[in-house]
This record gives structure tokens, C-alpha cells and sequence, in this order.
């Protein structure tokens, strides 16, 4: 017979095919696809030729295989013959052994009901033995706890007796889970007033112990809680009987009037009754001996609740943020207290079940601390505001300090009071490093806004505009000098959990000071453009050389004129005056982009000048020439080589240019290290150099 590989074998087909022959296999075949993606390969009648003989390669094939196989087609038909008569005989004893079979299944059913019936009442059976068990001890448990309990009445307790009863009561409890539906409504009646007297007696020895300060008898009768399984009642007894009334006393109003030492006072006798009072039973129940009597929370369930439900409700007043300096002391008195009652705690677990208790998250709630930090928000900024805000006018100037702009002054008090000891709190720490920033911020800003004002009122103000800005640049560079401070006090007072990010307050410290470098450029900038301001009035006199010498007959020039030394007196006094205030280096730059400046503006002035009298000589040489042709006069020697006035001109802007580099290069500064300075020296060399070869 064919293989099942067979069957999905296709014979191969010319190579010259324009398809190939796999597609037609492929369970997503489609003739609608198969045309789409072979209609590059050739025209349909291509298409058609190639099918058509892959058609006959395939005819072919099957007619092998048919051939091949021809042996078993034929057999297989023969073996055909007399198979249905073949079924029909073997269908009666079919028929007879599944009716067998479903007799026997219908059998083995009944018999299990029948077993599972029998199973269910002795299981029962054993129920009600266990239960009349169980009834008959919890009879017994009652005759040994009324006699047991005869023992504990009158004025003294015996602690043996009552734990023994104790036990004997937790017994009856399992028993009476067995038959409790046995149970008569009288002995219920007697098992719930037995179970009165037990936890009567109980409370009442628990009481005598923790007044008496018997603190074996304190263990006895926590035992026997514990073994009551009623470790939440004797809590809830310690709370009621002995918190309650303490915290009575000291939690008030009238308390917190009353006291020396404020809220810290009220504190102070929480944390003694804790450590005092309580101590006996927190040794016994949070200890780390082997002894220790589990179930119990008595700081927690007991104190805690209570001391913090009325602080909340007895002394309200302490949560108030009004006034921000009580609410700050307060706070932190607060803080003191909750660290002094973890260090009472024993274990981390403990510790952490204290921060996570529902109380502990409501009393930190109550401590409205962004209300806080509002008030303390519209203080600072508010004098800062205030300081930025202000005229300009002589009262801008501090009296005090190395500072002298009293915006600066107050910025660098107010960052001082965002982490002073009276006012920052950890838990606000990333709120005032933001205000920080802030502040920086808004000096930038007014630092802006005086660099705009053009017009200078100087009876307002009692300095020059140029000194302002010197003593606004000294402060700015001051104040910057200063930002390390900032970050040292930040860092100094960074909470354990915010240590990781230590780099980002630096990262973020250094994009301030570098604001700050673009602020000093500027202030640098306006006191240049005020220095050249001063100085440029006067370079435009070098356009009146050529008057001083066109037809004047005055001697060749041998000295600078005036103007220069007017062009050096800004910067002169500029350096005498601030060199105290500005180290050597930054005064050496200032001056250089000084000088850079004006000689900038000197160059363009003389160029000017060398090429309008290069312009009028040539005009006056052409009319010369002119007149000398038409009179055939005959000049000398001694005319020719004499000097001209445009030669004193050029000599006279050569004189001024020296004088003007000898008097840069007295400070200290290099004609390389001014801008057009060499180009300025060329110039004036060149024309007069031209002028004597001609």
C-alpha cells in the first residue's frame, strides 16, 4: 500500500518551471495568490504552458504508482468478500456479555450504597460515644471547678488553685466543643456563671498583684490569662483601671497649662509611668528571657491607645500650626518622646509594629506639618520678597558684614533659617531644599531686574551706576562662594533614608552655581559697556586731528594729544579704585576686554581718519598737478621734501598710538592679548612709512 510520506510526495518537474511545485501542498494554497506572486515571472500564457506540463508529469507519476501497487488494489477487494457475514455472527455473544457486564456494575452499586449506609451510622455511632465522653468529663470538669472555686472565695486568693482552675476550665471548653448540642440549657447556665466567677477572680488577682508590686503573683495570673486564652482582657483591665487614671492626671489642658516644662513636662511623666509603672509587666511579656509570657502588648494595646486617644482628644491644642514657633517646639518634643518610647522596645519587630499601628499613623497625621511649612514659607519668602522689592534707593545697602546689597544679606539669612535648629524638620527636609533653591532663584532674578534699569537716578541712590554694579558683582561673587556652605548645612541635617541622594543635591548645587556664573558674566558685561560708555565720548575726537593740522602750520607733533589720556582715565581710576575689591586676575581680565573695546573703536576711528586724508591728498595732489601745468611753475627740492599737514596727521595718530600701548602695556598686559591692538599698530606704521618713502 502507499505510505503516509507518500501521499504528499509530487514528482519533480522540468527545472525551467516558472513555479515551484511545494506551493501546490501548502495547506494555504490559493489560486487568487499563487497568480498574484507569479505574475513577474511570465505571461499567463507562460503560466498556462508550464501548468499544463507539470499536469502531464503528474499524470504520469500516478499512472506509475498505480502500476506499482496493482497487488494490493486487487487483494484488498478480495479480502472484502464475506466480512459482513463475518459481523453478524460475532454481535449475539457481544450483546450477551455486555448485559452480563451490566449486571455485575448494578450489583457492586447496591453493595456499596449498602457499605457507605453502614459506614455513615457507625461513624455516627462513634459521634454520639465521643460526645457522651466528652459529656461525662464535661460533668466531672464542672464538680472539680465549683469545688475548686469554693477555695477561691473570701479576701484571699490562692494562685494554685486558681490556675489549676484555669486549666481545668480550658479543658471543659474542649469538651464542651464536643457536645455542646447535648448540653442542658441548666448546665450551660452553671458553665457560663463558673466561667464569670474564674475570670472575676482572675481580674481581681490580677489587680491585687499589680497594686501590691507582687510580680510573681503578676506572672501567676498572667499565666493564667494566657491559658484562659484572655490575654486581650487583662489589656484591656490594665487600660481601663490603671492607664486610664493616670493619663487622667496628667493628660489635660489644665496640665499642659499648669506645667514648668510645657509639653516636654507632660512627656517626661508619660514616659515614667511607662518605664515605672509598667515596668514589671514589660519585663515579663517583652523580655528576652526564656520565661517570657507570650500573647501580650501591653505597650501597645494598653498604654499606647490610651496615652495617644487623649492626646488627641484632651490636648488638642498641641496640633495647632498657627504659631509657628510653639508648633516647632512642640513637634520636636514630640519627636524626643516617640524615640524615647521605642528605646523601651525590645526588638526591631517590635519597633516597627509600633510605627505601623493605626494610632501611631493617626498622631503623626494630627501634626499638620505642610501647614507648618506654609507659614514658614510666607515668612522667609516674604522677606525676601520684601528685601528684592525695594527701591532703588541708599537704604538697598547694608551697614554690616562683607555683604553690602541687603537682598544678598537677607537671602543668605533667610537660607540660614531654612536649616536652623528653630525652624527645619527632617521629615520637610526635601521642602526646604527646594525654598533654598528658591530663594537662589529669586535673587537671580532681581539681580536681572537691576541690570535693566538704564536710567540712574543718583538722587535716589547715592552711588554711581558703575560702582553699584561693582559692589553687585563683589556680592554675587560672595554669595556664590558661599553655596558650599548651603550644601554642608543640607547634607548636615539629611535624614538616614535621603543619604543616597546625596549626588543629586550636589548635582543640583552645581547647576545653581553655574546660573549664577551667567549672572556675574552679565554684571561683568554691564560694568564693561558702563566703563566703555565713559570712555567712547572721547575716542570720537580723534576725528578732529585733521582740523588741528590742515592749514595751521603747527609744529610736527611730538606729544599724544588730550584725548588719550581722557580714554585711560575711566579705566586708571576703574583700577585704583575697586583693586581692593577685585583680585589681581579678574581685574586684569576686565581691563583687558576693557582696552579690547575701546581699541576696537580706535581702530575704526583712525582708519577713518588715514583714509579721508589719503582721499584728500590725492584730491589735493590732482589739483596741484593741475595748476602746475597750466603756469609751468617749477617747484624745488626743498617744497617737495618738506612735511605736509597730512603727513602730521598720520604722525600725530602714530604718536597717540604709541602712547595709548605704552600706557596698556604698564599694567602688565600684552599688546597680543588686546583685540586689534597689533592690527592698530600696522596701521598707523604703514602710513607713515608710506609717507616718507614718497
Amino acid at each position: 500500500m502507499f505510505r503516509n510520506s507518500d501521499l504528499f510526495t509530487l514528482p519533480a518537474g522540468p527545472a525551467e518551471l516558472c513555479f515551484d511545485k511545494n506551493e501546490f501542498t501548502k495547506k494555504s494554497f490559493s489560486v487568487d495568490d499563487f497568480l498574484h506572486e507569479h505574475r513577474n515571472a511570465g505571461s499567463l500564457e507562460e503560466i498556462r504552458d508550464d501548468l499544463g506540463i507539470y499536469l502531464k508529469v503528474l499524470r504520469s507519476a500516478m499512472i506509475e504508482l498505480i502500476n506499482e501497487d496493482y497487488a494490493d488494489f486487487v487483494n484488498l477487494s478480495a479480502n472484502l468478500i464475506g466480512l459482513d457475514k463475518s459481523i453478524e455472527g460475532i454481535q449475539v455473544p457481544l450483546r450477551h456479555l455486555r448485559h452480563e457486564i451490566e449486571s455485575i456494575r448494578t450489583l457492586l452499586e447496591d453493595n456499596m450504597t449498602e457499605l457507605e449506609e453502614c459506614l455513615r451510622q457507625k461513624q455516627q455511632m462513634r459521634g454520639m460515644k465521643k460526645s457522651l465522653k466528652s459529656l461525662g468529663r464535661v460533668n466531672e470538669s464542672l464538680d472539680k471547678l465549683t469545688e475548686m472555686l469554693e477555695f477561691t472565695e473570701g479576701s484571699h486568693i490562692q494562685p494554685a488553685i486558681l490556675e489549676r482552675a484555669a486549666q481545668e476550665y480550658v479543658q471543659m471548653q474542649f469538651n464542651i466543643n464536643c457536645c455542646e448540642k447535648y448540653l442542658k440549657e441548666e448546665v450551660k447556665e452553671k458553665i457560663s456563671q463558673l466561667k464569670e466567677k474564674i475570670f472575676a477572680n482572675s481580674r481581681e488577682f490580677f489587680l491585687a498583684s499589680l497594686h501590691g508590686g507582687n510580680r510573681q503573683g503578676l506572672e501567676q495570673s498572667l499565666r493564667i490569662y494566657y491559658t484562659l486564652e484572655g490575654c486581650s482582657v487583662a489589656e484591656d483591665i490594665f487600660r481601663s483601671e490603671f492607664v486610664a487614671n493616670a493619663m487622667d492626671k496628667v493628660i489635660s489642658e489644665s496640665s499642659l497649662q499648669n506645667s514648668v516644662q510645657g509639653l516636654t513636662g507632660i512627656y517626661n511623666k508619660i514616659h515614667e509611668f511607662l518605664t515605672v509603672q509598667m515596668k514589671d509587666l514589660l519585663r515579663l511579656t517583652q523580655g528576652r528571657d526564656v520565661a517570657q509570657i507570650k500573647g501580650y502588648d501591653f505597650f501597645l494595646n494598653s498604654f499606647w491607645v490610651e496615652v495617644e486617644k487623649r492626646l488627641e482628644t484632651h490636648m488638642a491644642s498641641i496640633f495647632a500650626p498657627g504659631n509657628p514657633d510653639a508648633f516647632y517646639a512642640k513637634y520636636k518634643a514630640t519627636v524626643v518622646f516617640l524615640e524615647q518610647l521605642e528605646a523601651v522596645l525590645v526588638s526591631p519587630e517590635a519597633i516597627e509594629k509600633f510605627r505601623t499601628h493605626t494610632q501611631y499613623r493617626s498622631f503623626q497625621a494630627r501634626w499638620n506639618l505642610p501647614v507648618y511649612f506654609q507659614i514658614r514659607f510666607q515668612e522667609i519668602a516674604g522677606t525676601v520678597e520684601g528685601a528684592c522689592s525695594r527701591q532703588m534707593s541708599s537704604g538697598l545697602f547694608s551697614k554690616s558684614g562683607d555683604i553690602q546689597l541687603v537682598p544678598f544679606v537677607t537671602g543668605l539669612s533667610c537660607i540660614s533659617q531654612c536649616w536652623s535648629d528653630a525652624v527645619f524638620l527632617p521629615q520637610l527636609f526635601h521642602r526646604f531644599w527646594k525654598l533654598s533653591l528658591q530663594i537662589v532663584a529669586r535673587l537671580f532674578t532681581w539681580t536681572e531686574e537691576v541690570l535693566g534699569i538704564k536710567k540712574w537716578n543718583t538722587a535716589e541712590i547715592s552711588v554711581r551706576r558703575i560702582d553699584f554694579l561693582i559692589i553687585l558683582l563683589t556680592d554675587s561673587t560672595k554669595f556664590m562662594g558661599k553655596l558650599p556652605g548651603l550644601l554642608q548645612m543640607a547634607t548636615g541635617k539629611l535624614p538616614l533614608d535621603f543619604k543616597e541622594h546625596t549626588g543629586d543635591l550636589k548635582k543640583c548645587l552645581e547647576d545653581t552655581k553655574e546660573a549664577l556664573k551667567v549672572r556675574i558674566e552679565k554684571i561683568e558685561g554691564a560694568v564693561l559697556a558702563e566703563l566703555v560708555a565713559e570712555s567712547e565720548q572721547n575716542i570720537r575726537q580723534i576725528t578732529d586731528i585733521p582740523r588741528l593740522y590742515r592749514k595751521t602750520n603747527r609744529d610736527v607733533p611730538s606729544k599724544p594729544c588730550a584725548y588719550v589720556a581722557q580714554l585711560l582715565a575711566p579705566s586708571v581710576a576703574f583700577r585704583k579704585r575697586y583693586v581692593n575689591d577685585i583680585n589681581e586676575d579678574r581685574m586684569h581680565f576686565y581691563l583687558e576686554r576693557f582696552y579690547s573695546g575701546l581699541t576696537e573703536q580706535f581702530y575704526s576711528q583712525v582708519n577713518e581718519v588715514l583714509t579721508s586724508v589719503q582721499k584728500t591728498e590725492e584730491s589735493l595732489r590732482r589739483l596741484k598737478n593741475l595748476r602746475e601745468k597750466s603756469s609751468n611753475a617749477n617747484v624745488s627740492s626743498a617744497e617737495r621734501s618738506g612735511m605736509t599737514d597730512d603727513d602730521k596727521i598720520r604722525l600725530q595718530l602714530q604718536v597717540d598710538v604709541i602712547f595709548w600701548v605704552a600706557e596698556i602695556e604698564k599694567l602688565g598686559i600684552k599688546r597680543s592679548q588686546i583685540d586689534r591692538l597689533p592690527q592698530l599698530i600696522r596701521l598707523v606704521e604703514d602710513s607713515t612709512k608710506i609717507r616718507t618713502e614718497e
